[in-house]
């Protein structure tokens, strides 16, 4: 009887431990999966981040060159007025000129 009982308990714990056995096993099928996911994740993101900078460097460059044209802008308008400021000075000394001519 006592073989029988010991060979009910060994069952009964051979059960048991495949069932432990079994959750371990689909616990670490999931923390496989879930890793996977996260590498895929974490693949796609770093994609977005590399065309995101690339993009700001894009704008950087882009920024550079209004800021540039914008000082060029200020320049051409600033020698734009002293040459119209000239221009006058020298109508207005011809003009001085025709009247004391007359």
């Amino acid at each position: 009887m006592k073989k029988n009982r010991d060979n009910e308990e060994a069952a009964v714990n051979g059960s048991e431990e495949a069932e432990i056995l079994a959750r371990l096993s689909e616990r670490v099928e999931r923390a496989v999966a879930m890793i996977a996911d996260l590498r895929r994740e974490r693949d796609t993101l770093k994609s977005r981040l590399a065309g995101a900078e690339a993009k700001l460097q894009e704008q950087q460059g882009a920024s550079d060159r209004l800021t540039a044209l914008e000082e060029d802008y200020e320049r051409f308008r600033k020698e734009r007025s002293e040459i119209r400021n000239r221009i006058e000075t020298i109508l207005g000394n011809l003009e001085a000129l025709d009247a004391a001519g007359e």
